[in-house]
């Protein structure tokens, strides 16, 4: 990069944590949403779910690893695809991430809410709703301070996370209370609500693996360390996917998940022989992890747009960078002023509706872009996927899995889709602007 803000560089379990924090924040709020769409068909439908947090995160940790600098898929979609789609690629997955300020401030604050209110505390929604504009605020000021003070956040906290929800909860879980044979467990007799939007939010429960990409060029080994962070989020990925599926269709009535779907993984603690020490613990962490989140939203939104301002397909004043901080401050209040007006109304399930749809477009994008580069036998990586005459099965699945992904989203959240159409519409304009100044091409 031609202007590094960092001051220290970042290790694979730094790179880890913010993606750790993006990607499982979503499923923690999915997983109960999708439980009581899907009735006994849940296990199913997360497992195609799985199948497409994989294939993307193994993507790019394989792209990633060929192109060790900030910037992500508009790197790895220009390269194949040219600019105008790495524009829109990036683009949209910036509108994305600022949605996920949005949904970590406002989710974690109404998580903690729900914890209160098993103690008998009750917190009135306003102030919740108050306090999620203060979180968004704390997290912006974090981020502006530097890339390395917010990895180390998400570090302690995604080892919090692995401890209290991974181990004490998925894995002795499994071993202590797992009865029922899969994949409906004790919900044989549940019938589904609607499947194909239970199959429409897992296809968006796993996302934020585009962090790694992000944060490719602030590793102190960028070539290693990228398919490490990649290979490590998908295999803790699944594994929290599949086990808390498991524990949750097992252990839990689905009128209870039914009744308050956000609240799934602190129902599968309860559920847990030692579930009295875990109730608190596990909500906690559960709620913080969904802050995180928008941590890792504010990072990875002020780098893609500091790329694109890189490459003049955007206004220079996006990639400035903070006198003494060394951060994209303009990007990073860009982010949080998106974030705030989604804040505003309120709603949860408005933010969760709308989000990830462009995420989905932009891992289509990054899937066909494998295709093409090892087709052309361009990928010169660290590493690299099994290929069938010249095809990456990465990529294949990659495509598949997240087309379809796409196609379910646009069906049945159509309604929404005019937020997104106005950002695309928006980055159409600045992208005309720059054309019509004559900037010549970044080589």
């Amino acid at each position: 990069m031609s202007r590094d803000w960092l001051r220290r560089r970042l290790n694979v379990f730094d790179i880890y944590s913010l993606v750790h924090a993006d990607s499982q924040s979503t499923f923690y709020f999915i997983l109960g949403v999708v439980a009581a769409e899907a009735g006994r068909y849940t296990f199913l439908v997360v497992l195609y779910g799985t199948a497409l947090m994989v294939a993307i995160a193994l993507a790019y940790g394989e792209m990633g690893s060929r192109f060790p600098e900030t910037g992500g898929s508009y790197l790895y979609v220009k390269t194949a695809l040219g600019r105008t789609f790495g524009f829109f690629s990036a683009w949209l997955l910036a509108l994305d991430q600022a949605i996920m300020v949005a949904y970590g401030s406002l989710d974690g604050v109404l998580y903690l809410a729900n914890m209160l209110s098993y103690y008998g505390v009750d917190v009135p929604y306003l102030a919740a709703r108050a306090l999620s504009f203060l979180v968004a605020l704390g997290l912006f000021a974090i981020t502006l301070v530097g890339i390395k003070e917010s990895a180390r956040a998400a570090t302690a906290i995604a080892l919090l996370d692995i401890a209290v929800v991974g181990v004490l909860t998925v894995l002795l879980g499994l071993a202590a209370s797992l009865r029922t044979p899969p994949p409906y467990f004790s919900w044989g007799n549940v019938p589904p609500s609607d499947v194909w939007a239970g199959l429409s939010y897992a296809s968006r429960g796993y996302t934020g693996m585009d962090a790694i990409g992000q944060l490719a060029g602030e590793a102190e080994m960028p070539l290693v360390q990228v398919p490490r962070a990649a290979a490590l989020a998908a295999g803790l990925g699944a594994l929290y996917g599949v086990g808390l599926t498991a524990l949750l269709m097992n252990s839990v009535a689905y009128p209870a998940v039914a009744s308050n779907p956000a609240t799934a993984v602190v129902q599968i603690a309860a559920s847990m022989p030692y579930g009295r020490w875990l109730v608190l613990p596990a909500g906690v962490v559960t709620a913080v992890v969904q802050i995180m989140a928008a941590l890792a939203g504010f990072v990875a939104f002020s780098r893609l747009l500091y790329k694109l301002a890189e490459e003049q397909l955007l206004p220079a004043v996006f990639s400035k960078v903070h006198r003494r901080f060394r951060t994209p401050h303009v990007s990073l209040v860009l982010s949080a002023a998106v974030a705030s007006a989604l804040l505003v109304p309120g709603e949860i399930y408005l933010i969760v509706d709308v989000y990830a749809i462009s995420s989905l477009i932009n891992y289509l994008l990054v899937s066909i872009s494998l295709l093409v580069v090892v087709r052309r036998g361009d990928l010169y990586g660290a590493v690299r996927s099994p290929t069938v005459k010249g095809i990456s099965l990465v990529g294949a699945v990659g495509v598949i899995t997240t087309l379809a992904g796409v196609l379910l989203s646009t069906l049945v959240r159509y309604g929404e889709l005019w937020i997104i159409g106005l950002w695309a519409l928006a980055g159409a304009l600045l992208l005309l602007r720059s054309r019509k100044k004559g900037v010549r091409p970044v080589k």
